[in-house]
């Protein structure tokens, strides 16, 4: 295998290749779980190309000891990606990049060193994530993605893109001051402290042209207050303790919370842009969950951006619901959006679902997405015929003095965005639904 692989790197570095792309095994795969040999020797030519400007090197390669010494001559290179690649020294990784001269664009995820055995005790191939990354002087860089560092260092005055996954279990360090130009920001498992306001002040001010900032699996305060001018998108993705969210940013234009089950605090917008587009995801959703959506929507405010809010729901744990455990007063605020990325298992569900649901909220449509999930059409034709009004069940409104807003739609339009006749009925489009999961949507358009 490996002669084949290095007559294919010879040809390739001496056709002159702008695009070198080495890839040994599934991405993702640990590297630490083989024996050194199994791996692909990487040859000291690749180093040599001056006409690369795009390397890639994914799983199942090794990189010597002779890298650290040997002449780099990748003075065209603007693209690098080193993914759980094995080195033999960690300072490799550094001394490779800071010889690219005109590099724009860098990944470094999960990138091993090996460290031989000691003599005297048992041969164990010892294996550690690189912990640090070093890198000064890089003038081109606009574009950085780094995962598993403990300390990472970046001195980059055009750097704009930063992405950053965090070991959660252990400590880090990270300098960023020369970054000033910084505009979007990605930070995951940011754990080690509790976010507050005084961080949010922090960032704000080291980056003063940052618009996008991205916090998933991060420990935040539970109480939180943002104030930014410059700020357009703000996602805050499965960050725990939080309980109340105060967002004071006039030019943000998309706002994203993601969260599990009950993990729902209160958001208030203290000024807005009029094209702001509030987008929420819950995955883990039983039905207590589901008579708490209510309750997360009536809490975003001011009431105004409730027109601007799509709810997404990508999975459920559901359980025999208990009998009156909802009660419906009034009616749910009115959404811009529902998407379901699942259907209900049992046929028994179909209706208290659709009931807890639709108590919840009163979207102007309903789509079922096809990304990560092959819904059930049952459950698709259960749906569309009750909101036609063909489907008899026992609803909230049998039990109160509040009619359920579904009896009073005029229109139920059915959309898809796979390709069929437009004239087609929701027959055809049912039968014509993708049988596997497909960047695909159908849907259903409702007007009071």
């Amino acid at each position: 295998m490996a002669h084949h692989v290095d007559l294919w790197m010879k040809m390739a570095i001496e056709s002159c290749g702008q695009v070198l792309h080495l890839q040994l095994g599934l991405p993702g795969y640990y590297v630490g779980r083989y024996s050194p040999d199994r791996l692909y020797e990487l040859p000291l030519s690749v180093i040599e190309s001056k006409s690369l400007t795009k390397l890639v090197l994914m799983g199942g390669i090794r990189v010597d000891q002779e890298f650290l010494t040997h002449s780099i001559k990748l003075y065209s290179v603007r693209i690098i990606k080193l993914c759980n690649l094995l080195f033999a020294h960690e300072g490799i990784i550094e001394r490779l990049i800071s010889h690219c001269p005109l590099i724009e664009d860098l990944t470094v995820v999960d990138c091993a060193v090996y460290n031989p055995p000691i003599s005297g005790i048992p041969q164990v191939f010892a294996f550690s994530l690189v912990e640090s990354l070093f890198l000064h002087g890089l003038h081109k860089l606009k574009k950085a993605y780094v995962q598993g560092m403990r300390e990472v260092y970046i001195d980059a005055q055009n750097l704009e893109s930063l992405r950053l996954n965090l070991d959660p279990d252990t400590s880090f360090k990270l300098n960023l001051y020369s970054c000033t130009n910084l505009r979007w920001l990605c930070l995951w498992s940011l754990r080690n402290i509790d976010i507050g306001d005084k961080w949010f002040l922090e960032l704000f001010s080291k980056f003063p042209f940052l618009e996008s900032l991205e916090l998933y699996y991060c420990s935040m305060f539970q109480r939180i207050n943002i104030s930014s001018a410059q700020l357009k998108v703000l996602k805050l993705s499965y960050c725990s303790n939080m309980e109340e969210l105060n967002i004071d940013a006039r030019n943000l234009l998309s706002f994203a919370y993601e969260g599990v089950g009950d993990n729902k605090p209160g958001i208030s917008f203290q000024k807005s842009s009029n094209q702001l587009e509030v987008n929420s995801l819950f995955t883990g959703v039983d039905f207590p969950g589901l008579c708490n959506l209510r309750k997360f929507v009536e809490n975003i405010k001011p009431q105004k951006i409730w027109a601007s809010v799509s709810l997404f729901i990508r999975s459920s744990v559901l359980t025999e619901p208990e009998q009156g455990a909802f009660q419906v007063s009034s009616i749910p605020p009115t959404i811009k959006r529902l998407e379901l990325q699942f259907s209900p298992d049992y046929e028994a569900f179909y209706f208290p679902f659709m009931n807890y649901l639709l108590s919840s909220c009163c979207p102007n449509s309903i789509s079922f997405s096809f990304r990560s999930y092959v819904h059930d059409k049952a459950f698709i034709q259960f749906l569309y015929e009750t909101l036609m009004g063909r489907k008899e069940g026992k609803c909230h409104c049998s039990s109160s003095n509040t009619k359920c807003w579904w009896h009073a739609l005029k229109i139920v339009k059915v959309i898809c965005t796979f390709k069929i006749d437009e004239n087609a009925d929701f027959k055809t489009m049912l039968d014509a639904l993708p049988t596997c999961c497909a960047d695909e949507n159908i849907g259903f358009i409702l007007e009071l």
